[in-house]
């Protein structure tokens, strides 16, 4: 039935799907969820509406247990900004997540981002907050670096693994001091952790007082009332502190409504051939060495890790990065000198292929090496060398060159005759759990991923195999590339941007038709492959968080499976089996529900620290014994990374913030369904109506087609709402300018009082309590009541629709009646205008005006009350401290007296008097110091009162919107 609305309706339609909402409810995220390529869980619109609702607060900590979703609760919080047109936004996240976060926001929320980089940085930032504005990402390291660049007035900046910022109460960790100096000109900083506390309670300390520094007023009166004197204030005090700033939802909370699936591991045991070992056993040796030539000092760690885990990966990996290297030491042996006092790290030995990951990239910048373009930093005079020098580097470019040759004699790696057996193992598995016969191969090179590709096709397993890297620009991919955009030519699936739509025909063609996908490291940052339940490491990382990331990919909402994850393990290196065993038995990442630990993964704020912390062990233990007691140390020192006291604190402070967490959450599970089920159906309406001489709408008008563009910006072609998605079509948004114009045009409409004619039988919809009123007719009439309000310097609105009507024998129909009359099927609006007294609804609409300005005046305090309670706290922190001062200047004059009873000398029983009385001075001084603090502190605290009592009154306007006579036809 196609239902048929008039200008009235539309205008009404209009203005419920634009007005403001209470910031706790869903309605104010009812356009952005609307929009977005994702269907938040409740406890992510929780914490989304706990961040946006709190404007007297410069920040917030978002705390999520691992695996719940945190990045999606920021998405939500930066689309509201988006869609608010505040668009100077930052965010700040380790830079192996830099690309993920830019697919995510894309992808998800269809919000354009870039990643700093130096060279474009000043551009960029130029151009934030303007029309052109895009999200801004960038590492903690780049933010170390070009700190004085990112000192602007960000609207939002949000930090993602912000535990790595929880020492900022030390003042050493530079990081940390940076980012607090860069979001203070945020109007709202927005901290993502799973593990805000490690071991001790000032991590707490340190992570707030990174976005509000006054929040605990200083770490002394911090430490004075919930560490030396706890047991006066008691924890609830600081329970309730951190609860107004902190939401943590845990997975016992969300399990209600998420589909948890877990990891299943699954080892495959190889032995290196003769040669391999022989091949392990030198280049091991080599490493080992107190000189080498081909590196300077600075770049042995990195560069023995590199080698290493190439040395792991493949025979064909190792074998071209010592190639390179020779030459490279040959070069500079044939010039007689060395290129620069560094030995030249990371020319195309290691870049070339795009296979580094990016905090890899940025530490070879940090020790003076190459840029990712392959540039070197400041080059050092050259060094001439002398024929003893020579003659050395001539032997170092020999042994490396024969170490290349045995790599490349060895044409089969035992690792990869294992290969099918991993796979047929892990498939079997997949048939077992019903899920698609999919893996994905991860490997740290592109050489090792040319080579499994080969042994795979020479297995006969070459169907349904495609490569990913850093290039993706291969025959065999391009190919693949020209057929998806040939499929994607009409609509918007294509960015025009190669390298981002390559990547996305590439995933789409391994969901589709793929069978295995060979990825490297590099390149699989940020893609989403939950329809893959099997991953492979081929060659596995030493960093904990970088196989969190890699399982990531595949073990994710969406994911309906269990997930096979596949390692190899070495049988002929102990040093290969004990990095396994570590990362199996004391971090669990391969088994259980979500991998590795809170407290494990927050403990470990850098990974690529802890890799070269493992690259450090295989260099200086040269037995087996030593090898063993090294990792027997790395594992305690994690085994117990955090205390028992501290996990109580953790709980008591963090874990149990809101006793109505599971009742909210219900709330926010049936709302979210009615509220955007509600909006797609207004929204659509709305449509059908104002496009109806542009568009042809098919079916229920879920898909349409235009014909003519009404505004500039807008395509002609296919749409579809999102419930019913099409390919090469275009998503029909309601933040887009062609949704924009039609809702524009629908509030415009001239609606002078007329009759209206609706019919129950032509409407799609139509309540129980419209039916009785079959054969009626009427009044009614339509305002936007709006309350506005200023919190830290922020407009606030709510706006409702107040709407009222009366039958002609004086029934009262109140709003929903409205509702349920406009939801009605119009056959007719009269030609000439009807005279209604508007006076005769008053009496009713007071009532309902009186209502919601009771409900506003309750919200519009609890801000004022909640700022006046950050008064009184940090009244209670001053005091703290000032008490603290008083006890320690005491005591120190009592101390001093005491010494003066005990001195047998009168000059020095003087002295010590002297002394006790400075200290009696110091405490009356600091006591009439506070006194004039005290009296500040209440003038404050009465301003807030006084606000209070304003935002009881309240500011409302109204707008009338129409009155109108109705009648109902059966």
């Amino acid at each position: 039935m196609k239902p048929s609305i008039s200008d009235y309706q539309a205008k009404y339609y209009a203005h419920e799907l634009q007005r403001s909402y209470a910031n706790d409810h869903v309605g104010k995220l009812a356009g952005l969820l609307f929009d977005a390529q994702v269907e938040p869980k409740p406890h992510q619109i929780d914490a989304a509406l706990f961040a946006l609702q709190t404007p007297f607060l410069p920040g917030v900590i978002l705390a999520d247990e691992v695996g719940l979703g945190k990045t999606i609760e920021a998405g939500i919080v930066i689309s509201q900004y988006w869609a608010e047109r505040r668009r100077s936004i930052l965010i700040v996240a380790p830079s192996s997540l830099r690309q993920q976060w830019q697919q995510e926001l894309y992808e998800k929320f269809l919000i354009p981002s870039t990643i700093l980089e130096p060279k474009s940085k000043d551009e960029l930032l130029k151009q934030a907050g303007s029309r052109s504005a895009q999200v801004l990402i960038c590492s903690y390291e780049f933010a170390l670096r070009n700190e004085l660049s990112l000192l602007k007035s960000w609207d939002l900046v949000v930090a993602d693994e912000a535990h790595r910022l929880r020492n900022h109460w030390t003042g050493k960790t530079k990081a940390a001091e940076a980012v607090a100096h860069i979001v203070k000109g945020a109007r709202k900083t927005v901290l993502l952790t799973a593990t805000p506390l490690q071991n001790k309670l000032e991590e707490l300390y340190g992570l707030v007082s990174i976005f509000d520094p006054s929040y605990f007023y200083s770490l002394e009166a911090f430490r004075e009332r919930y560490i030396k004197n706890r047991e006066m204030t008691g924890d609830n005090d600081l329970v309730e502190r951190v609860a107004a700033i902190s939401k943590r939802t845990l997975r016992r909370d969300a399990d209600k409504y998420i589909h948890f699936t877990k990891r299943m591991p699954l080892t495959v045991e190889f032995t290196p051939s003769p040669d391999e070992a022989r091949l392990y056993d030198l280049v091991n040796d080599y490493l080992q060495r107190g000189q080498l030539f081909a590196f300077a000092d600075s770049q042995r760690h990195l560069s023995a890790l590199i080698i290493r885990k190439r040395l792991g990966s493949s025979t064909y990996a190792v074998a071209s990065t010592l190639e390179n290297i020779a030459n490279r030491l040959a070069d500079e042996v044939a010039a007689g000198q060395r290129r620069d006092g560094r030995g030249g790290l990371f020319t195309a030995e290691f870049i070339a292929d795009d296979e580094l990951t990016g905090e890899v990239l940025e530490e070879a910048e940090e020790v003076g090496g190459a840029t990712a373009d392959g540039q070197h930093g400041v080059v050092q005079p050259a060094v001439y060398l002398d024929e003893d020098t020579l003659t050395a580097m001539k032997a170092e470019v020999a042994e490396l060159r024969d170490y290349a040759a045995l790599a490349r004699s060895i044409t089969e790696n035992q690792k990869a005759v294992k290969l099918a057996e991993a796979l047929d193992r892990g498939f079997e598995r997949l048939r077992e759990l019903g899920a698609p016969e999919k893996a994905i191969i991860f490997t740290d090179s592109t050489k090792t991923q040319e080579y499994i590709a080969r042994t795979l096709t020479g297995m006969g397993r070459g169907e349904g195999l495609v490569l990913f890297n850093g290039s993706n620009n291969s025959p065999e991919q391009t190919a693949i590339y020209q057929e998806w955009l040939k499929k994607n030519k009409d609509g918007e699936v294509a960015t025009g941007i190669v390298a981002v739509d390559r990547r996305k025909a590439l995933v789409e063609y391994f969901r589709d038709q793929g069978k295995i996908m060979i990825a490297t490291e590099a390149a699989a940052e940020g893609i989403n492959l939950q329809f893959c339940s099997m991953l492979v490491n081929y060659d596995l990382p030493w960093n904990p968080q970088r196989v969190e990331q890699r399982i990531g990919r595949v073990h994710r909402f969406g994911q309906k499976h269990n997930v096979v994850v596949v390692n190899f393990s070495n049988k002929g290196n102990v040093a290969e089996q004990r990095i396994l065993e570590l990362l199996t038995d004391k971090f669990k990442l391969f088994s259980s529900v979500f991998g590795a630990s809170d407290e494990v993964l927050g403990a470990i704020e850098d990974g690529l620290d802890f890799e070269k912390r493992i690259s450090d062990i295989l260099t200086n233990c040269k037995t087996a014994g030593e090898l063993d007691s090294a990792f027997k140390e790395l594992e305690g020192q994690y085994a117990t990374e955090i205390s028992s006291e501290m996990e109580k604190a953790k709980a008591k402070v963090f874990d149990n913030l809101d006793p109505h967490v599971q009742d909210r959450l219900k709330a926010y599970d049936a709302q979210s369904g009615e509220v955007l089920n509600k909006f797609e159906r207004l929204l659509l309406a709305v449509t059908r109506h104002e496009l109806a001489e542009q568009a042809s709408f098919e079916g229920d008008g879920g898909t349409f087609v235009l014909h003519t563009a009404p505004i500039v910006e807008t395509s002609t072609g296919r749409y579809f709402f999102k419930s019913k998605p099409q390919d090469n079509a275009y998503q029909y948004r309601y933040a887009s300018p062609l949704a924009q114009h039609v809702l524009g045009t629908a509030k415009s409409h001239a609606t002078p009082a007329r009759e209206l004619t609706l019919s129950l039988s032509q409407s799609a919809r139509a309540s129980n309590s419209v039916k009785e009123l079959a054969g009626a007719s009427g009044e009614l009439t339509v305002d936007l009541l709006t309350f506005t309000m200023r919190a830290r310097d922020e407009d606030i609105a709510e706006s409702y629709v107040l709407a009222g009507g009366l039958t002609d024998d004086g029934q009262w129909l109140d709003e929903e009646y409205v509702a349920d009359i406009l939801d009605l099927s119009c056959t007719e609006v009269g030609d000439v205008e009807v005279r209604i007294e508007q006076g005769k609804f008053e009496p009713q609409l007071a009532v309902r005006r009186t209502e919601l300005e009771r409900e506003v005046r309750g919200r519009n305090s609890r801000y004022y009350d909640q700022q006046e309670e950050l008064i009184y706290r940090n009244q209670q922190d001053r005091k703290a401290e000032h008490e603290g001062k008083i006890r320690e200047y005491r005591a120190m004059e009592k101390d001093a007296r005491k010494r003066a009873r005990q001195a047998d000398d009168p000059m020095e029983q003087l002295r010590l008097k002297k002394e006790a009385r400075k200290w009696e001075q110091r405490a009356e001084e600091a006591d009439e110091e506070f006194r004039g603090v005290l009296k500040q502190l209440r003038a404050e605290a009465n301003k807030y009162l006084e606000l209070i009592e304003q935002s009881l009154q309240g500011t409302q306007t109204t707008e009338h919107l129409f009155t109108i006579r109705w009648r109902i036809d059966a």
